[in-house]
């Protein structure tokens, strides 16, 4: 059977045609994935010069905040000379009920002798150190510690006029307290809080 040529060629451009058209589809593709990808590329430049700006700003933030430890840190260490030459020229306990950090009318009149030490030498500093018997946690037992030598702080502070600085306080908790005898009488002395008040030679 002879093919006519008047119905190939139409096919044929029609052919033609199509390819070109599906050529300019795929140029078009390209170029918006490039298009895309540039898009990408430049925000994540400008990411990233956001953060280095960022890292810049917190670099020298941490650098200022080290100037000033530093600074701080010599002038606790000039305020802090001549203290190795303290002595302790007061000592005092006093007591606490089970479970309670409220000071007892005893314990206010040793508290009352260590005021008064204070307010004589000015240059002397109050170690405070709290204590509980092993009845609660080690958790429980080292805040409630806390607690007791932060009441005897306060009473200073409060009462006397004592400032802050010169007060040291710790909280031993149960740990370091333990007393040998009878447990009922060992537990009793263990809810404490100890005083060491220290001061140069010949105060």
């Amino acid at each position: 059977m002879k093919r006519h040529p008047k119905i190939i060629l139409p096919v044929i451009c029609l052919f033609v045609l199509a390819i070109l058209a599906g050529c300019g589809a795929s140029k078009g593709y390209v170029d918006q994935a490039i298009s895309g990808e540039r898009a990408r590329s430049q925000a994540a430049n400008a990411n990233l010069e956001k953060d280095v700006k960022n890292n810049k700003a917190v670099l020298e933030r941490m650098q200022s905040l080290t100037a000033q430890l530093e600074q701080k840190t010599d002038m606790a260490v000039n305020e802090a000379k001549g203290f190795e030459s303290y002595q302790v020229i007061w000592e005092g306990e006093i007591y606490y009920e089970f479970n309670s950090s409220e000071l007892t009318v005893a314990a206010g009149e040793i508290m009352d002798q260590a005021g008064d030490k204070m307010v004589v030498n000015r240059t002397s500093i109050m170690e405070i150190a709290g204590y509980c018997d092993p009845s609660g946690s080690s958790a429980y037992n080292l805040e409630l510690g806390r607690k007791r030598a932060a009441a005897a702080k306060y009473y200073l502070v409060d009462n006397y006029g004592i400032n802050l600085f010169r007060i040291y306080m710790v909280s031993n908790g149960e740990t370091k307290a333990v007393e040998a005898g009878d447990t009922s009488v060992s537990y009793t002395k263990q809810r404490k809080v100890m005083m060491k008040l220290w001061d140069k030679p010949g105060k």
